[in-house]
């Protein structure tokens, strides 16, 4: 007789543990495929950090070397102002015009003794809180300041928060070693091509800080192009009486003779008459030649616009 299988005759335990069973292994199945996933995908996670760690650094780097770039554009821009006002005749008078102030071409001990080893405003983008901020972390003078690190410098500001994170020092430790070795011609010429210490965002001719405080010191005198006070001497009566009769520059000065000069000064009668023109010309010479240096050691041997 032939006997039919029916699930009447499959054990009643066994109808409980057979899903439990096909369950289990899809759950492995599942396990195994999602595990290879995740380990996959953390592999792939871990390459791409150490991806990111390594562009980092690279940007480092680089943010480093556009750091010490910026610093010697800034230098270079500083030398070719120099060699473009140098190399012009009457730079001097040039340097006037545009800037107001008649600065000499070279250092001398005045500069040095009034300036010092340490007076870190003079430095472009350096105002009393910088440079109390600088001192605080041990860059007291320019020595120090000349061997940091600009991105040492930039570390530095970012501790002190927004305000102090946006302003550029790339050209900070250059015209501080110019500074140290008193190569203030140099200074003066890199600030001229700097915006509050930035090199990128100049686009004239700007004022030199170092200029500034020389002239608050009363080391050098600020005169504007052809102006005639900026001769020993020369007052402003007398500046315009010359005016009144035609002499309204450096060089017209510089060529008229002392002889026609007391003429002039005679004929505007007695008060005038005191004055002693022999040097103007010479002064004046000078001064339309752009020799600042010579005209200021003529100057200091003057005696109200006489030679001792």
């Amino acid at each position: 007789m032939i006997q039919f299988f029916t699930f009447c005759d499959i054990p009643w335990w066994l109808t409980w543990i057979l899903p439990f069973l096909l369950g289990l292994a899809l759950g492995w199945l599942l396990w195994s495929r999602f595990k290879n996933l995740f380990d996959e995908s953390q592999t792939e996670l871990t390459q791409s950090q150490q991806k990111i760690s390594d562009l980092q650094f690279e940007i480092t780097s680089l943010k480093k070397q556009v750091s010490l770039l910026d610093g010697d554009l800034a230098l270079c821009r500083g030398r070719v102002r120099e060699l473009e006002t140098s190399g012009i005749e009457s730079s001097g008078a040039t340097l006037i015009q545009s800037t107001g102030f008649a600065a000499p071409a070279t250092s001398n001990q005045k500069w040095a003794a009034a300036i010092g080893s340490d007076q870190l405003q003079i430095i472009e983008g350096i105002g009393p809180k910088m440079e109390a901020i600088l001192k605080e972390n041990g860059i007291p003078d320019f020595l120090t300041l000349a061997g940091t690190n600009v991105l040492s410098l930039r570390d530095m500001l970012n501790k002190y928060g927004d305000k102090y994170r946006i302003i550029d020092p790339s050209s900070w430790p250059a015209q501080a070693e110019m500074a140290q070795k008193e190569q203030y011609a140099d200074l003066i010429s890199m600030q001229k091509s700097l915006d509050g210490g930035r090199a990128d965002t100049a686009t004239n001719e700007t004022d030199s800080k170092l200029e500034k405080f020389l002239i608050k010191a009363g080391i050098i005198k600020q005169w504007k192009q052809d102006d005639l006070k900026a001769i020993e001497g020369i007052g402003p009566k007398i500046e315009g009486l010359l005016k009144e009769n035609g002499i309204t520059t450096w060089a017209a000065l510089g060529n008229t003779t002392a002889e026609n000069l007391r003429n002039i000064l005679e004929k505007a009668g007695p008060r005038f008459q005191l004055a002693e023109p022999s040097t103007w010309p010479k002064q004046a010479m000078l001064a339309a030649e752009g020799n600042w240096d010579e005209l200021m050691a003529y100057q200091d041997a003057l005696n109200g616009g006489k030679e001792s």
